[in-house]
């Protein structure tokens, strides 16, 4: 196993994001699209903001679905994953095919 330590949630957030992207490019390269699953919460904001700042990603061919929800919770409550997701990966992405619960 290769462990990595960073010195803070900044630089492991980008290397993260470096891995996924390098992820997403090769499965559209391979299959012709990317199909990703979301995290949310406080522990993805470094990741997301360093992903969605990543263009030469083809976002028109990644789908997105959506890992989990409150149940009940409406999406303009600040604590929704969906509006969590919408605003820090959909909209800064463009990303048109995903799945939110």
């Amino acid at each position: 196993m290769n462990v990595k330590v960073f010195d803070d949630k900044t630089a492991l957030g980008k290397e993260a994001a470096l891995q996924a992207a390098a992820a997403i490019r090769r499965a559209v390269a391979q299959k012709g699209t990317a199909r990703i699953i979301a995290a949310t919460g406080a522990s993805q904001f470094e990741f997301l903001n360093a992903l969605t700042e990543m263009s030469d990603i083809d976002w028109q061919r990644v789908e997105l679905f959506h890992l989990d929800e409150y149940v009940n919770l409406p999406i303009t409550h600040p604590a929704s994953f969906r509006k969590y997701l919408r605003e820090r990966l959909i909209e800064k992405t463009g990303i048109e095919k995903y799945h939110l619960l």
